[in-house]
């Protein structure tokens, strides 16, 4: 019988550690003998062929160390089990990939016979030598990565754990005949059994996973006598959000973005598209942990109100249900589209995502939705000009004395996303006064600019001498920021992990040794001088943003030593590299360090801080 992977399912999730457990798995039955427990299944019967409802991560596994073994051992006697490797079918978007690697898999393993998989092989490697065509995911990858694993296993290294080429076919038959429970159905109540359920050895279910199977066993319960349409216009949502969910996490601007994570932003300014008022904005809670969302939509399917005393009547449920699938749907869409594709057009997107991305994707959920061009996408956009507006507010709503010292709701987003029109210009209008006056008006906050210009002016030295010192996130962005306006490619070090770089090295007195200014000091002269550069050390103009490892490929040089033009093209990167002799003359290092922290500063006040706004005419005390 056929066995395919429903697109609602997860595609390929299993990573390197757990396909070591299915090979130790293996070797324990090889050594010890007696039974072995491959798990539980549920399937439905289809016509024609079964779905996997719940194991596809190991029926997915085992199919691909029948590819490996037919390689190895193609007998006849295998025949039986290598047969469910054209029976098996995968998830839509990776059946024509697995099946090219199927055909190019016996080249691909004698080529990558020694598979490090601390230095594995790149994307365009694998998509090169397996004559991949389309869009290339990770599951794509994860595959090819075990594939990889267990022609290891066979090559008998004795750093791994092993497997005996010779016993391939006790291999097979002990997954054969392994023990399992399986549940053979043909209907979807089945589904609750997915997270009811829990397999140590196997990847733990994701949020959005359990919630699926709430939503499906909710309307197959209650959705009366077309029950099974409903369950299947769900199951067509999801099937689009799993085909969808990798590019998630590959447009991120900031670091990999979950679609757990893109869920709990969802319901909190989403939901089932109904969310209007301010104190629905801000459920469930913006650090919501799984446990908190699944029981936040089990509220929101059977009851009208938080405090859970008016039960909602059923057929609203499954109407809640129905819609909160589709809605997530176009907000998966907006995460792996519409935001990748605007941020070509405006930069700003991008920017803005990387300097706060929870609140800013938020933002966009509600406006790709309000101003929407084609109904029922959710392609909306704003201009440049509320793109800033949006940015200055981020930046500057924290960033003053008083924030802190605030009781109570220091900032209100879920007030101004419910005060978003349908219009761009209320949009714009509605962040101009949150911009003036900031959260808190009445107390501390008015007149938001003009207290944030002070404040900066006011701490002007501790920046350009201690940049780091309680505004780290604050100054890495306006430091990106400063380097963008001069044409730096320095985007992608800002979708990663951070590093900051000290163009003179924070532990500078080696060169002491190599300078002749430095050797010719006095006592006195030395003591003064090591003073003046420790001071501003870690000044802003002595910072640039790489990447961990080129921080380290850099090393702890001299600053006329280093070159940062490899890693990123323009701005201070090549700027060095023009200027590195002037930094051969110790003399010169402060120096330079205040002239770069200076240029930063005054960019930062003229155009992340509105500067110009004059004060208040009655300032809060």
């Amino acid at each position: 019988m056929p066995v395919r992977v429903p697109d609602y399912q997860r595609a390929y999730s299993w990573e390197l550690k757990q396909i070591e457990l299915f090979i130790a798995d293996l070797v324990k039955y090889q050594v010890l003998g007696g039974g072995y427990y491959f798990g539980h299944f549920i399937v439905e019967d289809i016509v024609g062929h079964w779905e996997i409802v719940d194991g596809q991560q190991r029926i997915t596994t085992f199919v691909l160390f029948l590819m490996v073994c037919r390689v190895l051992s193609p007998s006849g006697a295998h025949a039986s089990a290598y047969s469910m490797i054209q029976q098996f079918s995968t998830v839509s978007y990776d059946v024509a990939a697995l099946e090219s690697i199927c055909g190019k898999l016996g080249a691909f393993l004698e080529a990558n016979g020694h598979f490090d998989e601390r230095k594995p092989p790149t994307d365009e490697q694998i998509i090169t030598d397996l004559s991949l065509k389309g869009t290339f995911t990770r599951s794509q990858r994860r595959m090819v990565l075990a594939l990889l694993r267990f022609h290891q296993a066979f090559q008998g290294e004795k750093q791994k754990v092993g497997l005996e080429r010779g016993k391939i076919g006790g291999y097979i038959a002990a997954v054969m005949t392994a023990h399992c429970s399986h549940h053979l159905t043909q209907d979807k109540s089945v589904a609750v059994n997915i997270f009811e359920m829990h397999n140590t050895r196997g990847i733990p279910l994701t949020t959005l996973e359990i919630i699926k199977a709430m939503l499906m066993k909710y309307v197959y319960d209650h959705g009366g006598a077309d029950q099974r349409a409903k369950v299947k216009q769900i199951q067509a949502e999801f099937g689009e959000i799993y085909g969808m969910e990798e590019r998630v996490a590959a447009c991120s601007f900031r670091g990999e973005m979950t679609i757990d994570q893109l869920l709990r932003l969802h319901l909190r300014v989403v939901d089932d598209g109904t969310k209007k008022t301010a104190d629905q904005f801000d459920v469930p809670p913006p650090n919501a942990n799984a446990d908190a969302l699944v029981s936040y939509v089990d509220s929101m399917l059977h009851f009208l109100d938080a405090k859970k005393t008016k039960p909602k009547h059923p057929e609203d449920g499954v109407q809640y249900a129905l819609n909160l699938a589709k809605e997530f749907k176009k907000s998966v869409r907006i995460a792996s589209d519409t935001l990748p594709t605007w941020d070509k057009k405006d930069a700003l997107v991008g920017d803005v995502l990387i300097l706060d991305r929870d609140l800013s994707c938020q933002f966009f959920l509600i406006v790709c939705r309000r101003l929407e061009r084609v109904q029922d996408r959710a392609d909306g956009r704003i201009g440049k000009e509320s793109l800033l507006l949006w940015e200055k507010l981020l930046f500057t709503q924290d960033f003053h004395g008083g924030y802190y010292n605030l009781k109570g709701r220091r900032d209100d987003f879920p007030a101004l996303f419910a005060s978003c029109g349908q219009d761009e210009e209320r949009i714009s209008e509605v962040i101009k006064g949150y911009l003036a006056d900031g959260f808190r008006p009445a107390d501390r906050t008015k007149g938001l600019q003009f207290i944030v210009t002070a404040f900066l002016k006011e701490h002007r030295e501790w920046i350009l001498n201690h940049a780091f010192e309680g505004w780290r996130s604050k100054m890495i962005y306006a430091i990106y920021k400063y380097e963008i306006s001069r044409d730096a490619t320095v985007r992608d070090v800002m979708k990663g992990t951070i590093s900051v770089e000290h163009i003179l090295p924070q532990e500078w007195y080696w060169i002491k040794e190599t300078d002749e200014d430095l050797k010719g000091m006095s006592g006195d002269e030395w003591a003064s001088f090591r003073k003046e550069i420790d001071a501003c050390i870690n000044g802003i103009g002595n910072l640039l943003l790489i990447t961990p490892g080129e921080n380290t490929s850099v090393g702890n040089k001299h600053p006329a030593d280093k070159g940062y033009e490899e890693y990123c093209a323009g701005g201070s990167y090549e700027e060095h590299n023009r200027s590195r002799e002037k930094w051969r003359s110790s003399k010169e290092w402060s120096n330079l360090i205040r002239a770069r922290g200076e240029e930063i500063f005054k960019f930062m006040l003229n155009t992340l801080v509105d500067a110009s706004e004059s004060p208040p005419s009655s300032l809060p005390h």
